[in-house]
C-alpha cells in the first residue's frame, strides 16, 4: 500500500489539492449568498445643490435705448440738476418723485424691474394709468403713465416681463408719451438711479 502511494505521490497530491480547491470554492460561494449580507446597511449618497440661489437686483424697466427726460429730484444733486429735476404744474414746482424715461415720443415696452405681487392697478385722473409691484424685500415699483397693461391686481409677475407700454398723462403732458417709474420703501420714495443694479435683499 505504501509503495502504491509512494509511485502516485503525485496523482494523489494533484488530487488532494483539486478536492481544497473545489471544497474552498463551494464555501466561499456559501458566504458570498448568506443571507447574512441583507443585514449590511447601504449607504447612499445624497448629492445637493450647492449654488446659492442669487439675490435678484434691479432692473432699468425700460430697454437701453430709451432715455432719461428728468431725473428723480435728490438733494446730493447740485442746483442746476435740481432745477431739471422740477416738475411744473398750475403754476406750482414740485420736486419729481421718480424717472421720467422717453424714446422721442414713441412708444415703448416697460418691463417688471423686479419680481413680485403686482399691488395696484389704477387710473388716476392727472396721472394716467398707474401699476405698483411688490418685492419681497419690501420694495415697490411704481410705474406711471402707462397704457395697454397686461396684468391685474394679485397677479404675480417676473422680473423682465412686459407689464405695459409707456402712455400719457395730464401731469406731465410737456413728455407727450412717457413712463414715470418710482422706487420706494416703507413710502419713503428713493432715486432709482442710486439702486440700480443694487441687491434687493429681505429685512
Amino acid at each position: 500500500m505504501k509503495g502504491l502511494i509512494r509511485r502516485n505521490k503525485k496523482t494523489w497530491i494533484l488530487m488532494a489539492s483539486l478536492m481544497l480547491f473545489l471544497a474552498g470554492a463551494g464555501i466561499f460561494q456559501n458566504v458570498i449568498q448568506d443571507d447574512d449580507f441583507e443585514d449590511v446597511p447601504v449607504v447612499s449618497v445624497e448629492t445637493k445643490d450647492e449654488e446659492k440661489e442669487t439675490a435678484e437686483v434691479l432692473k432699468k424697466p425700460v430697454d437701453d435705448d430709451v432715455q432719461i427726460e428728468k431725473k428723480f429730484y435728490d438733494t446730493d444733486m447740485s442746483d442746476e440738476e435740481l432745477e431739471k429735476a422740477l416738475v411744473y404744474f398750475e403754476g406750482v414746482y414740485r420736486p419729481n418723485d421718480g424717472i421720467d424715461y422717453t424714446r422721442n415720443g414713441e412708444v415703448f415696452d416697460v418691463y417688471a424691474s423686479t419680481s413680485g405681487e403686482v399691488i395696484r392697478k389704477e387710473n388716476d385722473s392727472l396721472l394716467g394709468w398707474i401699476l405698483a409691484i411688490k418685492h419681497e424685500s419690501g420694495m415697490v415699483t411704481t410705474y406711471q403713465s402707462v397704457d395697454n397693461i397686461k396684468v391685474e391686481k394679485g397677479d404675480q409677475v417676473k422680473q423682465g416681463d412686459v407689464i405695459a407700454t409707456s402712455g400719457t398723462n395730464v401731469y406731465q403732458s410737456a413728455l407727450k408719451n412717457h413712463l414715470h417709474f418710482i422706487l420706494s420703501k416703507d413710502d419713503e420714495t428713493l432715486n432709482p438711479e442710486k439702486y440700480f443694479e443694487q441687491e434687493l435683499v429681505k429685512t
